[in-house]
């Protein structure tokens, strides 16, 4: 009970104020005794339903956002993590925010981002508030920490590349993130045993190579800068395995990537591919794993099922609004992800994909299932989370391997009775769903949820 009286007091003298956001030293400074306030904000949950594995998934979205903030704002030069604490109160209103700076980060963008999450925070709110204060954790980055592998046979700077005497022992190349705005071409074919080259977040507009010179060469990482398709130049090569160019100004798949004629994935997000055509994924056979997030995608053409080996489809964060009856040929595909896109139907065809094991669709405008989907006998994940579904097809009985199954964020109104009938479900999720802030709804469905208990599966809701 003392707690939430302090916990009063503090909101009353917030309650017209801004968010207040400082350094973790600032807050020492003004007198504020940050370990007391977590004990404030930090009150824990009584039961066991109601806690989230994790967080909300509300809460998610919000860190995402914050973290999308920094992400926008860079100077020259900044390379920098930042530890933020978010107290936020019980009507879904953010209070404070604490931070400290870890890296390199130069005070003005510092300043910019204080402005820009001042304007958002204060204006925020959670649209599925707690009934507790809490604290949300997030670690941002501004610019691109800079990561490098660590091992015998591994470079990871300039200096280290011009001063070795074994060359032929070098595995790795790692010159990511360097500011880099030429390839140092002489001094990476010097190591024609590498098998791994990573140019990433420089600031690159051309790269040309010649795989003659670099034999061996399995995996190429050039995400993060500055290329277009006339701009990429691979020589033909029967070694490449894994190439990744997201981040880059793409608007279709470059011409020079089917040059490699062994690739196994291919990851092209956060790239415009306003231009993707039937020929785009042309002689690209043995793709088995393929990343266009965040892509600006409408649609998807329908070439792309000549795919035949792909195994991993992710096209997150688009605006797409229906799937290419052809991708019903995609024999292997294993995992489909088409979170975040504005989907209002699937094609029944989906249900010919008889290898899928992982389903994700949360956060589209779907309010039914094609029947189709009862014949993913080997579909283990299915996530229809943030939908418009107010029942569910007969048919989710017969995802015998399921195991997880989330369908919170929906308008059920009861406990779908169709989950007593899958044997190797484990986690059923149905949290902000009408039943669950209903007694009267929740009453109804109490066979099921003892039935559910009896199977020992745990529910959230």
């Amino acid at each position: 009970m003392k707690k939430l009286t302090i916990f009063c007091l503090l909101s009353s003298t917030l309650a017209f104020g801004q968010v207040k956001i400082m350094t973790n030293e600032e807050a020492a400074q003004n007198g504020i005794d940050i370990k007391k306030l977590d004990s404030t904000y930090n009150i824990p949950f009584k039961g066991v339903r109601m806690v989230p594995e994790t967080s909300l998934k509300s809460q998610q979205q919000f860190l995402m956002r914050v973290n999308g903030l920094a992400r926008k704002l860079r100077s020259k030069g900044d390379n920098a993590g930042i530890m933020a604490q978010f107290y936020i109160n019980p009507k879904g209103k953010c209070d404070y925010v604490f931070y400290t700076v870890e890296g390199k980060l130069n005070p003005l963008t510092e300043q910019r981002l204080r402005d820009s999450l001042q304007v958002y925070l204060d204006k925020y709110v959670f649209s599925n508030p707690t009934a507790t204060p809490q604290i949300l954790y997030q670690m941002m980055t501004v610019g691109l920490l800079r990561q490098t592998p660590k091992g015998d046979s591994t470079i990871n700077t300039i200096e280290q590349a011009l001063a070795t005497t074994r060359p032929d022992t070098v595995k790795v190349l790692a010159l990511n993130q360097l500011e880099l705005k030429a390839v140092p071409y002489e001094l990476i074919y010097k190591f024609a045993n590498m098998k791994e080259l990573n140019l990433a977040a420089n600031e690159l507009t051309r790269v040309q190579l010649d795989f003659t010179r670099l034999p061996k060469l399995r995996q190429l990482w050039l995400n993060n800068n500055l290329l277009t398709e006339d701009s990429l130049q691979l020589s033909p090569n029967k070694t490449l395995k894994i190439l990744n160019i997201q981040g880059n100004r793409f608007v279709d798949v470059p011409a020079t990537v089917r040059q490699c004629k062994r690739l196994t994935s291919l990851w092209l997000g956060y790239n415009k591919l306003t231009q993707l055509q039937n020929g785009s994924f042309r002689r690209l056979r043995r793709l088995q794993d393929i990343n266009l997030y965040s892509c600006e995608l409408q649609s998807l053409p329908k070439g792309i099922a000549k795919l035949k080996r792909l195994e991993v489809l992710d096209v997150y964060y688009n605006s797409l609004t229906t799937l290419p009856k052809s991708l019903g040929r995609m024999k292997r595909l294993q995992q489909l992800a088409l979170s975040h896109n504005s989907f209002e139907v699937l094609p029944t065809q989906i249900g010919r994909l008889k290898r899928i094991q992982t389903l994700y669709i949360h956060h589209n405008k779907l309010e039914q299932l094609p029947r189709s989907i009862g014949r993913l006998r080997n579909l283990k994940i299915l996530d229809i989370g943030h939908n418009r579904f107010s029942t569910l097809p007969p048919q989710i009985g017969q995802l015998t391997q399921v195991e997880d199954l989330d369908a919170s964020y929906n308008n059920l109104s009861e406990v779908p009775a169709q989950v007593l009938q899958m044997p190797n479900l484990k986690k059923l999720h149905l949290r902000e769903n009408p039943f669950t802030d209903d007694a009267t709804l929740l009453s109804r469905s109490k066979t099921v949820l003892n039935a559910l208990s009896d199977q020992k599966i745990d529910v959230y809701y």
